[in-house]
């Protein structure tokens, strides 16, 4: 037996013998329908457009959707299954069994490629697959493939109408200053069910002696937000409680419905309060009006007027999806009155996460319309999103968990009756489609093991997914274990290795998310597991170089050379992806934003800075978070960049003062030291950077020349607590606990009182987040017990908390001290 794709490289593969059974597609029989064709099933491949992962009853919805439903009562649901993240990308995919980038229908860098790519010749189309045994293949709906359905194996095919679900009158087209006009006797999901079936009676009078392929690729609920005033009606007051208790309410059923694995996500991730749309259209916001928001803010701060607006559109978004399940059902009934239910195989997705998008496009918005009617256009918009892709992070486009998963439901009354209403767990990927359907059409499945067929064809390359045919057959499923999955869209990258997930928007840094106890991707391990992260971004790296020599092994130098300088999308989209792009909110008085072991940093230099001089005196600050410093650190930045001293720090994110945060640290103060700095800066520690900055001074006390502090963290069983502060450690809350001694900064001040290293502090006496008493008179202390008392200052502030009073930021005997060490001029000074 050769070995499995999966456990190969790719470039190892791509001319190799094909040995799974589904490859025997691509070796053509002479006639085009095999005499067992009866005995194959039907294929019903349902698609959904922007549908996000909680938006089904059967995944924990309130939307109504009994049909679907009942697919996944006589069937399975997987919990696992993942898209690309955008529609065609995943539409390439599903129909190839190729990653879209392999095929040039995602972005590859120097690949022409995207939207507007054009499949390599040997990239065929499951129809084409599928006809050598026997298939009759129908597309309805939409297509977003390069060429048409018909050139690409489809023997039928319609409505590929995108923009609009009413269908204007003829002859009225909008311009000249004439409204649009609709016809009333016409929606397009309803257009698209009736096609379906036409379709499938068609076959049953014409071919009933051969199985069907039906492609139902519906545009529900993908913006414009429009629907049908009845299926509106019964959402009419659903959405008045908010985005906020919706999605409660969605993980609460979540849980009772077995989807979620509390140990994985025992919570809904948490909102990211300001990320909004991927692109930003300012224009659509005067459009819209002051009902529309671009943040998913608490529903609570939103005006009366937000409220019902949003309320309304989650409304049509609900009725969108309302009204696919109904005509789902009639499509379901269609294959019943064939008497094909038993042999037809049902699957229904998403081609993505639900959408944050909003803009206005096509016919125009006009405010004075009915919401939902045509002449109105509006978007889900990112508060609902969040909500609809309950309980995951991010929307469409991101490669967030909550961005590429999918609802994904197979029913299979004759194999299927008896695992009917099971969940499967397993991680499977839309490339695992065309195989799985393929393993099914060529062989009976049964509960022994499928054998082999082998088929030669150096021109083809391998399938990169894996079939989940067993599962539907003897409802064994995969070990996640070994699966290798990656992603790369809109500049968002991805990879998931077993339970390891690394995942980078656009230019932000890598994260790491260990699936198995934090699907929802709350807790980021790049520093705790820095190893492993890079590990995950050498195989993403490899996995890129080797799809994009399939995707260009047959082009020319000519078209390489045109496509060199190819972006992921338009110059438009790219300012519009650019302006969304969530802002870095700290105050750095118009200092450098650098890059520096993958990690955000600052450096801020005084106005007369030679940048050529060595031994330049610093300040280390901490935390570097999104939005630290504040301008609450601007006084006494002032300060120091009039006497000469520069202010510089990296985000290690919350990494708690853990030994591993010393990595991103260490490359921090040595790109420092490069650029001239002195190697000995000062350190300043704002409430948990006091955490970072103590940890830096324990592990080189000789890189440090002073340490100050306001109401400073050193202990982290007062703040995070070892609840909190464990993963950063890499070790179990009671092990943190347990384990001061070698872990907790405070446990180890007395290296610092035997460096003699120079301290001040200010700290509010009545601070219950960080007290004092734990946390600055506790290193007190151990300078106390080591006989150097005289190197450390505590400045108490009487009847002050963990709170903004300016006497924290403007002290002038800390920022002296701050310049005094960074000059190192307190050394010479004791």
């Amino acid at each position: 037996m050769n070995p499995s794709p999966r456990t190969l490289p790719l470039h190892s593969l791509l001319f190799i013998t094909i040995a799974t059974s589904a490859i025997t597609a691509f070796v053509m029989p002479s006639t085009r329908a095999s005499a067992d064709s009866q005995s194959r099933p039907n294929i019903l491949l349902i698609l959904a457009d922007d549908l996000g992962y909680s938006d089904l009853g059967c995944y924990g919805s309130e939307i109504q959707t009994p049909n679907i439903d009942s697919l996944a009562q006589q069937g399975v649901r997987f919990t696992q299954f993942y898209n690309t993240g955008r529609c065609w990308p995943t539409r390439g995919s599903l129909m190839t069994g190729f990653y879209a980038q392999q095929i040039r229908r995602d972005y590859l860098p120097g690949v022409t490629s995207g939207g507007k790519g054009t499949r390599p010749d040997w990239a065929q189309l499951l129809p084409t697959m599928l006809a050598p045994y026997g298939y009759k293949s129908y597309h309805t709906g939409k297509w977003h493939i390069d060429g048409a359905p018909l050139d690409n194996g489809f023997d039928k095919s319609s409505l590929n109408q995108v923009g609009r679900y009413f269908s204007p009158l003829p002859g009225k087209s909008g311009r000249n200053g004439e409204p649009l006009q609709f016809r009333d006797d016409f929606y397009l999901t309803n257009a698209m069910a009736d096609d379906a079936i036409a379709n499938l009676r068609e076959h049953d009078q014409e071919n009933p002696d051969q199985p069907f392929f039906q492609y139902l690729a519906f545009t529900a609920p993908h913006f414009p937000l429009h629907a049908l005033p009845e299926d509106i009606a019964v959402y009419s007051e659903t959405y008045k409680v908010g985005w906020d208790v919706i999605r409660n309410q969605r993980f609460e059923r979540l849980k009772s419905l077995g989807l979620i694995d509390t140990s994985a996500a025992g919570r809904p991730s948490a909102v990211e309060r300001q990320l909004g749309p991927p692109y930003h259209f300012p224009d659509a916001f005067e459009i819209l009006g002051d009902g529309e928001v671009n943040k998913p803010i608490a529903w609570e701060k939103l005006t009366a007027a937000q409220k019902e607006f949003q309320a309304t559109k989650m409304s049509i978004h609900a009725a969108m999806i309302h009204r696919m399940d109904i005509e789902i059902g009639r499509v379901l009934q269609q294959v019943r009155a064939m008497d094909q239910w038993e042999n037809t195989i049902v699957l229904f997705l998403s081609d993505n996460g639900a959408s944050a998008e909003i803009m206005v496009r096509g016919d125009g918005h006009d405010p004075n319309a009915s919401p939902g009617s045509g002449h109105s256009y509006l978007c889900l918009g990112p508060g609902w999103s969040t909500a609809c892709n309950t309980p995951f992070r991010r929307h469409k486009t991101w490669t967030h968990e909550g961005g590429i998963s999918t609802p994904f439901v197979v029913s299979w009354p004759a194999r299927l009756a008896q695992h009917g209403g099971q969940v499967r767990t397993s991680v499977q990927h839309v490339i695992d489609v065309v195989p799985t359907l393929l393993e099914i059409a060529t062989h009976a499945i049964s509960d022994e093991p499928l054998h082999e067929n082998q088929a030669t064809n150096l021109n083809i390359p391998p399938f990169p997914g894996e079939s989940f045919a067993s599962q539907l057959g003897t409802g064994t499923e995969q070990s996640e274990e070994s699966r290798t999955l990656w992603w790369y869209h809109d500049a968002h990258r991805a990879i998931r290795v077993g339970n390891w997930k690394a995942v980078s928007p656009k230019d932000e840094p890598w994260e790491l998310y260990d699936l198995s106890n934090d699907r929802i991707e709350q807790t980021d391990l790049a520093i705790v597991h820095s190893d492993k992260l890079d590990e995950l971004r050498s195989t993403w790296e490899t996995m890129t170089a080797e799809m994009q020599q399939l995707a260009t092994r047959d082009l020319t130098a000519q078209q390489l050379n045109k496509s060199k300088d190819a972006k992921h999308t338009s110059d438009k989209m790219l300012e519009a992806q650019a302006a969304a792009h969530p802002r870095r909110t700290q105050q750095i008085l118009g200092g450098q934003v650098l890059r520096i072991a993958d990690r955000h940093a600052f450096l801020i230099t005084p106005s007369q800075h030679d940048e050529s001089s060595s031994n330049k005196p610093w300040v280390f600050y901490a935390p570097t978070l999104s939005r630290y410093p504040d301008t609450n650190e601007s006084w006494m930045f002032q300060r120091l960049l009039d006497a000469g001293v520069s202010i510089a720090g990296i985000d290690v994110g919350e990494a708690h003062g853990s030994p591993q945060s010393e990595r991103p640290f260490d490359e921090f103060y040595e790109d420092m030291v490069r650029r001239g700095y002195s190697p000995k800066p000062a350190l300043l520690g704002r409430s948990r950077g006091g955490l970072h900055v103590c940890r830096f001074a324990i592990e080189h006390p000789d890189r440090v020349s002073a340490i100050g502090g306001i109401y400073p963290v050193f202990d982290y069983t007062t703040y995070p607590g070892v609840e909190r502060a464990a993963s950063a450690y890499g070790v179990t809350a009671a092990e943190l606990s347990e384990q001061q001694t070698k872990y907790n900064p405070i446990k180890q001040a007395q290296k610092l009182a035997k460096a003699k290293i120079p301290v001040f502090l200010v700290h509010g006496t009545q601070d219950s987040v960080v007290p004092i008493e734990q946390n600055s008179e506790a290193l007190l202390e151990a300078y106390a017990k080591s006989g150097n008392a005289d190197y450390i200052t505590l400045k108490r502030i009487e009847g002050q908390g963990h709170n903004l009073y300016p006497g924290f930021f403007r002290d002038d005997e800390l920022t002296q001290f701050l310049i005094d060490g960074a000059k190192g001029q307190l050394e010479s000074d004791k």
